[in-house]
């Protein structure tokens, strides 16, 4: 697909994914309550993704953009790491009231994405979709294999950026790092993100989490994204680590880690509240987090700062038969 292409195809993709956030909001329960609206970071990661080649638009009909759509990208963060093979599905997203609609769409869009997947030669095909019973029944129909439950909390951050509204906590600091530095404090922390965040069970290689979420950390250090790390005063000895993505006026927790002879401790209240405040100073207004539905720490800790339920959702996973 040529650039110009690329870019009027994003350009439909962001206007139709507006729309239907408009229209999702506008849902009553059930629909709502499983079916996200695609927020602003959503659009323009999508968008982004599309213009850049890195990702290809599916619709449910080509003539009819609202009918429903599907993001595939097809050199996501994961291929860095089981090789050019791997492709990340996000979606479905659709305004359909009927469940039998919502199936035969999600069905229609499974096939499209595996047909991507089989000229580009992937060999795994990934997506954390809504807990909605007819798109998971299509997926699983279409031959992907559930692999956890997940919740997805919501919250405002209406920090005053000039207040210190945390608790100090005595024999630990905060402190900036740098650049070099990244590599050796991830290696200290050791099995660094099992912790709050979705683990693909049996499907993926050992080890693969961890290193994925090790180049995430360095990618988004790059970026110049907020991150918190907290350090035992004497000896200095990092404890804890929290950081995030911010498009304002929307961000996303990446990930929040507390060494395990610390916890229990409220160190994990202190670092979010530190990276919520610097998320909040960077203009965003909202705070999404994910995290598995076993771990039930993670979940009281983010009730606890005042973030709900917004909606669950399930990772699946693809692997053509070889």
């Amino acid at each position: 697909m040529s650039e110009v292409s690329r870019q009027a195809s994003a350009k439909v993709l962001a206007a139709t994914m507006t729309l239907m956030a408009r229209e999702m909001g506008a849902l009553t329960p059930p629909l709502s309550l499983w079916m996200p609206q695609p927020t602003a970071i959503d659009i323009k990661d999508a968008a982004q993704a599309v213009i850049s080649g890195q990702a290809v638009v599916l619709w449910v009909d080509d003539s009819h953009p609202a009918m429903g759509l599907a993001v595939c990208q097809t050199q996501p963060l994961e291929s860095l790491l089981l090789g050019q093979g791997s492709l990340r599905l996000i979606g479905p997203y659709m305004v359909e009231p009927d469940s039998l609609q919502r199936y035969q769409n999600t069905k229609i869009l499974a096939a499209k994405a595996k047909e991507v997947a089989k000229i580009s030669q992937g060999q795994f095909l990934s997506i954390k979709t809504w807990h909605d019973g007819a798109i998971l029944r299509a997926l699983i129909d279409e031959g992907f294999q559930m692999a956890e439950i997940g919740a997805k909390l919501t919250g405002t951050l209406d920090f005053d950026p000039q207040a210190n509204d945390f608790s100090n906590i005595a024999g630990v600091s905060l402190r900036k790092v740098k650049g070099y530095e990244i590599p050796g404090l991830l290696d200290e922390f050791g099995e660094l993100f099992y912790d709050g965040h979705l683990k693909h069970g049996p499907y993926l290689p050992s080890g693969f989490q961890n290193a994925l979420w090790r180049e995430v950390a360095l990618t988004d250090f790059k970026r110049k994204e907020p991150f918190v790390f907290l350090f035992q005063d004497r000896p200095e000895e990092p404890i804890g680590l929290a950081w995030g993505a911010v498009s304002a006026p929307a961000s996303t927790l990446r990930a929040i880690h507390v060494s395990q002879n610390r916890r229990g401790q409220g160190l994990g209240a202190y670092l979010l509240k530190a990276l919520f405040k610097q998320m909040n100073q960077l203009g965003a207004k909202r705070i999404t987090v994910e995290t598995a539905s076993w771990n039930l720490p993670a979940l009281r800790l983010y009730q606890a700062l005042g973030l709900v339920h917004d909606t669950p959702l399930v990772a699946l996973h693809y692997k053509p038969k070889s």
